[in-house]
């Protein structure tokens, strides 16, 4: 499938080759990072040059995870986070039984952003099925319009940012229902958005599908 991804420029890759320009001498543990970060920009497509960089970077950033803050957070945001510090470099969507704490959450992280991510999380909680964006750090609105690029549904809808920002939800019931089954159908998707948090935010959906039948068999869908 071919990939949907604007041409924008991902942090990551900015500062890969500033690292690589601009640094005279560096340790033998960092010219070791700075070599699988030249080897990654050759690379020529844009979403496996995002996950290389995501798989270099990931040991030396893996302390940023444990500084998002839980206070006041809602609990399938806290276990959507607790999911992702258990993550392994190159694995795709996570899913996990939570229980009666979350129920079952798949939890798919943003590529080209630094650790803490913000997360595309897809739950069913009490028989009921959500799709959201959490973040890391709030978003100060009451509604976004979103959309994600190769969506079946064409115009961007309108998502409801609930829990003092922290969670930006597509609806629950059958809106999530509809956008899950459309993403599940993609290999990777970016986002658009009215607000530069989410705006071009990018999820590499492979593997989707698969992770999804326990949940999906929970929510009777």
């Amino acid at each position: 499938m071919k990939c949907h991804l604007k041409n924008r420029t991902a942090p990551w890759l900015m500062s890969a080759g500033l690292l690589a320009t601009s640094l005279p001498s560096v340790s033998a543990d960092q010219q070791v990072l700075l070599e699988q970060a030249r080897d990654c920009t050759g690379e020529t497509r844009r979403l496996e040059r995002l996950a290389c960089f995501d798989r270099v970077f990931h040991t030396p950033l893996a302390d940023a995870k444990r500084q998002v803050k839980e206070t006041l957070r809602p609990e399938s945001w806290r276990q959507a986070y607790r999911q992702e510090d258990e993550r392994r470099p190159g694995q795709g969507p996570i899913y996990r039984n939570t229980g009666a704490l979350a129920g079952h959450m798949i939890t798919i992280p943003a590529l080209g952003t630094r650790p803490p991510r913000p997360l595309l999380a897809l739950q069913c909680h009490n028989n009921i099925t959500e799709l959201s964006v959490l973040l890391p750090e709030a978003v100060r609105s009451e509604r976004l319009r979103l959309s994600f690029d190769g969506d079946y549904s064409g115009d961007p809808g309108l998502w409801r940012v609930r829990d003092d920002g922290f969670v930006v939800s597509a609806g629950r019931g059958l809106p999530s229902i509809r956008m899950a089954r459309g993403l599940a159908a993609l290999q990777d998707t970016e986002l658009s958005a009215d607000n530069r948090q989410l705006d071009g935010l990018m999820f590499d959906l492979a593997g989707l599908d698969q992770a999804m039948k326990p949940l999906r068999k929970s929510c009777g869908w």
